[in-house]
């Protein structure tokens, strides 16, 4: 990635202001209305969502940009703020929607909220740390990779882990379960495309900013449960008609009977297939819209070229050997029927007033919007009234040519 690319996305913030208004907003808003609908009544299934989806995503939503060739200085940039946003949106967004969610059950389940400042403030130093020792130290940024790579994949694979053995693994839940924790992410998805694209960013920039609200950190949300949910905690167990581990063990243990007690309780497994389950979810769903993305000319591959290519080279605005059929869409924006919303509505505004600037151009010799019109049309190749293509910026650029050989 190149970092004068990475800096202009802060320098003109508008993408990674709708990318947080889509992550913080929108996302726990479909989180929220999954939990009213499919968990109302069940913290132990709909807290581990609610934080999920507050969540600020993770790493990978880059290796998801960078190898489908979206716009990836925005993702990292967008990675960046979200997760210094997030020690302040995500505990906030808890708060409201748990209030909201479970007004009389907050007694059943205690969060551990310093576990859940802990878990962000290791995302943070290691997003910062990794930018900050791959500037200084270009020669550690392989390794640097790898470890970030191996520490993603042994945190799903704990939380594979804690699902599996418990008893309900995430390939046997009910029907609830799985729409329950689907809804958010591919609503949210969606909506972010939508609204993206609305708001006139560049489609590369669309699709990042979709790829960056959809996939979540599980990391968050599965450090929070093993720090909060416990298989002795007598009250949840109870509220889940299940006897506390403990008590199990030591009747067991005992050599006595245990057909009297209620099942094994298994917090634990229950609470852990959510985030679990929400991985697969979000890699699936941003599988296809990657796909779809790119043979829909929504990236900077251009969909003529083969799957391993697009896979295997590097189309990012930028890059120092760059491709020369890469899709060039900051010039796309341009095009006539290619005009977003917010341009289309800007247009109507412009197309409002010609009749005043064409009275002002004849009065006064002219006015900045007509030249700059004017300059468009030229960079277009727009014939002027007199049937002529102007080509000035052409002949600017060659005229030092010409006095040089003169």
């Amino acid at each position: 990635m190149d970092v004068l690319e990475f800096k202009q996305r802060f320098r003109k913030p508008t993408g990674i202001v709708i990318g947080l208004v889509c992550q913080f907003v929108f996302l726990p808003l479909m989180g929220f209305t999954s939990i009213r609908l499919f968990y109302r009544g069940d913290p132990v299934h709909g807290i581990p969502l609610l934080i999920t989806v507050c969540s600020p995503g993770g790493s990978y939503s880059n290796w998801w940009c960078s190898l489908f060739n979206s716009d990836l200085p925005l993702s990292m940039a967008m990675t960046s703020a979200s997760s210094l946003f997030a020690v302040a949106t995500l505990p906030i967004n808890v708060l409201i929607y748990l209030k909201l969610s479970y007004p009389s059950e907050e007694s059943a389940v205690s969060l551990d909220w310093g576990g859940l400042f802990t878990s962000l403030a290791v995302v943070v130093a290691g997003i910062l740390g990794g930018l900050i020792l791959g500037q200084n130290k270009p020669a550690w940024r392989p390794g640097l990779h790898v470890a970030g790579n191996a520490a993603g994949v042994s945190l799903v694979l704990v939380g594979f882990f804690f699902s599996s053995n418990s008893s309900a693994p995430i390939w046997a839940r009910t029907d609830h379960f799985y729409a329950g924790v689907a809804m958010p992410c591919v609503f949210g998805l969606l909506i972010s495309l939508a609204f993206a694209w609305a708001c006139g960013l560049p489609k590369p920039h669309c699709l990042s900013v979709t790829i960056e609200t959809c996939y979540q950190n599980t990391a968050i949300p599965l450090a929070v449960i093993l720090s909060s949910f416990s298989n002795d905690d007598a009250d949840l167990c109870a509220s889940l008609g299940m006897t506390p581990r403990r008590v199990w063990a030591e009747r067991a243990g005992a050599g006595a009977s245990t057909s009297d007690l209620l099942p094994a309780c298994d917090v634990l497994g229950m609470a852990t297939g959510i985030p679990t389950f929400y991985q697969v979810i979000q890699i699936a769903s941003l599988a296809c819209v990657c796909l779809a993305g790119w043979k829909a000319g929504w990236t900077y591959a251009p969909p003529k070229h083969g799957f391993y290519r697009v896979l295997s080279r590097n189309y990012q605005p930028g890059a120092v050997a760059e491709e020369p059929d890469r899709l060039r869409h900051e010039e796309e924006d341009e095009k006539e029927g290619c005009i977003p919303v917010r341009r289309w509505c800007g247009g109507l505004r412009r197309g409002g007033g010609e009749g005043e600037g064409a009275s002002s151009e004849t009065s006064g010799g002219g006015s900045s919007g007509g030249n700059e019109e004017r300059r468009r049309d030229e960079r277009r190749g727009v014939r002027s009234p007199s049937g002529a293509v102007e080509l000035a910026e052409v002949r600017v650029e060659t005229e030092p040519e010409e006095r040089g050989e003169t």
